[in-house]
């Protein structure tokens, strides 16, 4: 998955750490957080392969690697985060990406489905609903690439 440059940041969140291998222009979820003395704590980002029933954190703007920075150093060019590091989260503004399943028309509601891709989609009737993360501006294009402004409540 990827992120072309054409891209408006309103709002971002770096609050909370990713413990997943994740590519730039997927939906991340809210993971576990701590409470209590461990407030300090930063809660976790994760991707999950069903999201029914969780709260969307934001689309990550960085990919995150799991290498040996003993070894070699991460690629600052490409928008790269060590595993376990703070995420780069969008929660208002727009990307275009290609974490986009089916064919979205313009103006139709953008859905968290699985593995943080983006669908026209919704859960039936009767599961807990896949969460809203925004609307889809663009269709697809030929390489399937698609606009989507991110709305996230604060």
């Amino acid at each position: 998955m990827a992120l072309k440059s054409d891209r408006n940041v309103l709002e971002t969140d770096i609050s909370l750490v990713c413990n997943d291998v994740v590519s730039k222009g997927l939906v991340l979820v809210y993971g576990t957080q701590a409470s209590g003395v461990g407030n300090e704590t930063p809660g976790i980002a994760s991707l999950v392969v069903n999201p029914s029933g969780y709260k969307v954190a934001g689309l990550t703007l960085a990919s995150f690697v799991s290498i040996d920075q003993t070894r070699q150093h991460r690629n600052f060019h490409k928008d790269e985060q060590v595993v376990g590091e703070k995420a780069p989260l969008l929660r208002k503004g727009y990307v275009v990406t290609d974490a986009v399943a089916g064919t979205p028309a313009p103006g139709a509601p953008a859905y968290l489905v699985g593995t943080g891709v983006l669908s026209t989609v919704i859960s039936p009737v009767g599961v807990v609903a896949t969460p809203l993360v925004g609307a889809f501006a663009t269709a697809k294009d030929e390489s399937g690439f698609a606009k989507v402004y991110i709305d996230l409540p604060a």
